[in-house]
């Protein structure tokens, strides 16, 4: 009887297991999209910059085609690592990121980590288009490898500080990395009604 129940429960664990791990944010969630969300996505040729048009087109790129994109000079850059479904406290609305850049005349691109297309869909039109990581070029479906391949290129391989080795925003002067930052001060969440609640005060 014991053996029965430990046999059901490994079963259980496992096939929970497979069903999470299909789920975008474990995997690129590519193979999962309809034939009409492939044709909203467009890979970019690695030698090429990103396409200056801000359609409905998502533009899937390596690194060094965003950094090719990046202007020469002293022009400041925000390169924000986004979870379209990513409840943090450091997760900001697009919206607001964009805003801020547009105070502080920078310039932002938005990388989706993974395909969630319902939710780039969602979201305001931005100054750059949206992009997501080719993961046809790192040659994996597995998000947390492809990211840091991307991440590991995008920084010409300077390496993260200990305080910021999460971080999902990387500001370049011209086109050379200068820092991660885990948030960004003045921003929005997301999903703000996830975020935990203020306690007032005294």
């Amino acid at each position: 009887m014991m053996k029965t129940l430990a046999i059901g429960l490994l079963v259980t664990l496992f096939l929970s297991g497979c069903a999470i791990t299909r789920s975008p944010g474990f995997y690129s969630g590519y193979k999962r999209l309809t034939p009409a969300q492939h044709a909203q996505i467009q890979f970019v040729p690695t030698n090429q910059p990103v396409p200056p048009q801000n359609g409905q087109l998502i533009y899937a790129v390596a690194a060094r085609s965003l950094l090719q994109s990046m202007p020469n000079g002293t022009d400041t850059t925000l390169v924000y690592l986004w979870g379209p479904r990513c409840h943090s406290q450091e997760c900001a609305s697009l919206q607001s990121v964009q805003a801020i850049c547009n105070q502080r005349n920078y310039r932002l691109y938005v990388v989706a980590e993974y395909y969630d297309i319902e939710q780039i869909n969602l979201q305001p039109r931005l100054s750059n288009p949206i992009l997501a990581i080719n993961c046809r070029f790192y040659q994996t479906e597995y998000c947390d490898k492809y990211v840091r391949l991307f991440s590991g290129e995008l920084r010409q391989g300077i390496q993260l500080a200990d305080h910021a080795r999460y971080g999902r925003y990387y500001l370049f002067k011209g086109n050379r990395f200068v820092k991660a930052l885990n948030a960004l001060v003045g921003a929005s969440p997301q999903f703000p009604s996830f975020q935990p609640a203020r306690l007032p005060s005294k």
